[in-house]
């Protein structure tokens, strides 16, 4: 009687090892990719939450989004209460987001959160702290932006009277491009080659400072 084979032949063996070998290999040029792609997700899904707490102070607060102060409480101590976690204020493709510096998120003397929101320098509000701005009254909500990533710099505000559009304002976080908050609470990837400053302008008649 035969007896039935068992195990691998050398062959065999190796075969399987070398399948096993070009599998990791593609898994490792891989995962860089994929891990990224998440964290970009993760960022869209915090940016929808921040606008989603942007609306809901403007709904509490006649329609008004909160405004750019330099005196009294910011942005993101206006919006805690709305939150359902202050972890969205940490991007992932931050390196010094707040959850990895252990800062505080509400700071009123230093933005510590991953994002700047819209200075409104095109309707005074840099120069005016009494300039208050109606969601409703924005036309084409879905072409302006409210908040974007920054450097980490501490900026509250985007301000072109700075320059922070090209000091403050991380445009290539993810890929080439990066991720935006606009004022309809839609968040989108825009390449770098899709941004354009007057995204931000609410007065379309604004003329940007140059640098």
């Amino acid at each position: 009687m035969k007896l039935p084979r068992c195990g691998f032949t050398l062959l065999e063996l190796l075969i399987s090892m070398s399948i096993i070998a070009i599998l990791a290999v593609m898994v490792t040029r891989m995962a860089p990719g994929i891990l990224g792609r998440a964290k970009e997700v993760q960022s869209l899904n915090n940016l929808r939450q921040v606008g989603l707490a942007f609306r809901l102070y403007a709904n509490d607060h006649d329609a008004n989004l909160p405004q750019r102060v330099t005196t009294s409480e910011k942005w993101p101590v206006l919006l805690q209460e709305y939150l359902k976690t202050p972890k969205v204020y940490a991007d992932p493709g931050d390196p010094k987001n707040y959850l990895t510096t252990g800062a505080d998120p509400f700071s009123n003397a230093r933005n510590q959160t991953s994002y700047i929101m819209n200075g409104y320098n095109d309707l005074g509000a840099y120069s005016d702290e009494t300039v208050v701005v109606k969601l409703p009254a924005i036309n084409g909500q879905t072409r302006v932006i409210l908040a974007a990533i920054q450097f980490g710099t501490g900026n509250f505000y985007m301000d072109f009277v700075e320059g922070n559009q090209t000091s403050v304002l991380n445009k290539t976080a993810y890929r080439n491009g990066s991720n935006y908050l606009f004022t309809d609470g839609s968040a989108r990837f825009l390449k770098l080659e899709e941004y354009d400053d007057r995204l931000w302008l609410v007065n379309s008649d604004y003329t940007i400072p140059p640098l």
